[in-house]
C-alpha cells in the first residue's frame, strides 16, 4: 500500500472510531421513540395516537434546537486541535447556557398547544392527553439540550464512548418509567400514552446527571473540565458566537424534518394505506441515516481539529476522505434494502396493500441513501470549516422550492407521467431536491477547502 493510501485508510479508521459511539447513541435515541410507540400501543390505539401526535410535534422542535447547540462541536474541536484548553472550557459553558435558555422558548409556547390542536380538528380528549404528553417531555427539554452540549464537547475532545454508554442508560430508564407511568405500576397513576412524555423527561434528567458527573470527574477530562476556574454566567459575545454558527445548523435540520412532516400532511388525502406506507419507508430511511449522520458529526470534529492545529491540507484530505466513505456506505446500503425490502415491510405491517406500496417506496429510499449519506458527510465537513449559512439556504431551497412543489405536481397531477403518482411522486420530488443539495454542497466544500488552503499558504 502506498503512503497516501495508508494515510487515507488510517484516517477512515480514526473517523469510524469516533463515529461508532456517536452512531450508537443516536440509535438509542431512535429506539426510545420505538419503545414509546410499542409500549403505548399495549394500552390501546388511542394512547398510541397520543404518542404519535405528540412526537410529531416534539421531534422538529428538538432536532432544530439540538442542531443549534451542536455549534459547540466545531468550536471545541478547533480549540482541542490548537491545544487551547481554556477556550474549550469557556465555549462548553456557553453551550450549556445556550441549551438551557433556548429550551425555555418552546416551553413558553405550551399554553397555546390545546388551541392549536383543536384548530386542526383534534378531538378534545385526544388534544388534552397530547398536551399533557408535551408538558411532560417539555420538562425534560432543558436537561436534554444541556446533555447534548456536554455530549458534543466530550466527542470533540476525542472522548465519544461516554455518550454511547449514557444514551443506553437513558433508554433503560425511559423504558422502566414507561412501564410505571403508562400502566400505573408501583402505586403510580396510570397515565396511558401521556406517561411516555413524563418517562422520557425522567430519562433525560438522569442522563444529564450521569453525563455531568462523568465529564466533571473522569480522569480523561482533567485538562479541560467544564467547571475549571469556577462557574461563570453566559456572555453576550459567547452566545452570539455560538448562535451565528448554530442557528443555520438548526435551520437546516428543521428544514429537512419539516419537509417530511409537511409531506405527511399533504398525502393525507390519499388515504390510510399511503400514509402508513410513507411512515414505514420514512422509519427505515431514518434508521439507515444513523450511520452517515454519525460519520458527518465525527467529520466536523476531525476537520475542526485539523484546522485548529494549523493544517488545512490535512483538513481538506479528511473532508474528502469522509465524503468518499459516506458515498461508499450509501452505495453499500442499497443492496440489502433492495434485496430485503419485502421482508422489511413485513415487520412493520400485516396489511398487504401497505406492505406492497412501502416496498416500492423502499426502492427510492435505497437510492435516497446514496445522496443522504453524501450530503450528511459534506454538511459535517463544512461545519468543521464553520460554514453553515449556505448549507441551510441550499437545504431550504432544494426541499421547499423544488422538492415539495415537484412532489405535489407529480403526486396530485402526475406531471409528465400523465397520472397522479400519490406518495410515490412526493418521494421522487424529495429525491430530486436531495440530489440538488448534494451537488450544491460538493461545490461549496470544494471552494471552502481551496480558500482555507490558499489563506494558509499566504500566511506562511
Amino acid at each position: 500500500m502506498s503512503k497516501g493510501g495508508y494515510e487515507r485508510w488510517s484516517e477512515i479508521r480514526a473517523l469510524l472510531r469516533l463515529a461508532g459511539p456517536m452512531v450508537l447513541s443516536q440509535t438509542a435515541f431512535v429506539l426510545m421513540g420505538l419503545v414509546d410507540t410499542a409500549m403505548s400501543g399495549h394500552a390501546g390505539a388511542r394512547e398510541q395516537a397520543v404518542v404519535g401526535l405528540g412526537v410529531a410535534l416534539w421531534i422538529p422542535v428538538f432536532i432544530g434546537l439540538m442542531n443549534v447547540v451542536q455549534a459547540v462541536s466545531p468550536f471545541v474541536a478547533r480549540h482541542y486541535g490548537a491545544g487551547d484548553h481554556q477556550a474549550i472550557v469557556r465555549d462548553t459553558r456557553e453551550a450549556m447556557w445556550l441549551g438551557l435558555w433556548t429550551s425555555l422558548v418552546p416551553l413558553a409556547a405550551l399554553p397555546f398547544v390545546p388551541g392549536l390542536l383543536r384548530a386542526f380538528g383534534i378531538e378534545p380528549e385526544l388534544a388534552a392527553k397530547t398536551t399533557f404528553f408535551l408538558e411532560g417531555i417539555g420538562c425534560g427539554l432543558p436537561a436534554a439540550l444541556v446533555f447534548r452540549a456536554l455530549a458534543f464537547y466530550s466527542a470533540s475532545v476525542d472522548r465519544p464512548k461516554p455518550i454511547m454508554t449514557i444514551a443506553f442508560f437513558g433508554l433503560g430508564i425511559n423504558a422502566f418509567f414507561n412501564w410505571v407511568l403508562i400502566y400505573g405500576r408501583l402505586g403510580a397513576p396510570a397515565l396511558g400514552g401521556a406517561g411516555c412524555g413524563w418517562a422520557t423527561a425522567i430519562g433525560m434528567w438522569c442522563s444529564l446527571v450521569a453525563m455531568g458527573l462523568w465529564t466533571a470527574f473522569a480522569p480523561g477530562y482533567a485538562p479541560f473540565r467544564w467547571w475549571r476556574g469556577g462557574w461563570s454566567w453566559p456572555s453576550w459575545e459567547g452566545q452570539k458566537r455560538l448562535l451565528r454558527l448554530g442557528l443555520p445548523m438548526g435551520g437546516a435540520g428543521l428544514a429537512e424534518v419539516a419537509a417530511f412532516t409537511g409531506i405527511a400532511v399533504l398525502i393525507g388525502r390519499f388515504g390510510p394505506v399511503q400514509i402508513a406506507a410513507h411512515q414505514v419507508a420514512l422509519n427505515v430511511a431514518s434508521l439507515l441515516f444513523m450511520l452517515p449522520a454519525g460519520i458527518g458529526a465525527a467529520l466536523a470534529i476531525r476537520v475542526g481539529q485539523s484546522l485548529g492545529a494549523g493544517d488545512p491540507a490535512r483538513a481538506r484530505r479528511l473532508a474528502w476522505t469522509g465524503v468518499a466513505a459516506g458515498l461508499a456506505i450509501g452505495v453499500l446500503m442499497m443492496g440489502p434494502v433492495l434485496a430485503g425490502r419485502h421482508a422489511i415491510t413485513a415487520l412493520y405491517s400485516s396489511d398487504p396493500a401497505v406492505r406492497e406500496l412501502a416496498a416500492s417506496l423502499l426502492v427510492l429510499a435505497a437510492l435516497w441513501q446514496v445522496f443522504d449519506a453524501t450530503q450528511a458527510c459534506m454538511m459535517g465537513a463544512l461545519r468543521g470549516y464553520h460554514v453553515t449559512l449556505l448549507p441551510m439556504l441550499l437545504m431550504l431551497g432544494a426541499f421547499w422550492l423544488v422538492g415539495i412543489p415537484l412532489g405535489a405536481w407529480l403526486g396530485y397531477d402526475g406531471g409528465m407521467f400523465g397520472h397522479p403518482m400519490g406518495v410515490f411522486g412526493f418521494w421522487i420530488g424529495l429525491l430530486v431536491g436531495l440530489a440538488l443539495v448534494s451537488c450544491g454542497l460538493a461545490l461549496t466544500l470544494r471552494t471552502v477547502a481551496d480558500v482555507a488552503s490558499s489563506r494558509c499558504k499566504k500566511e506562511a
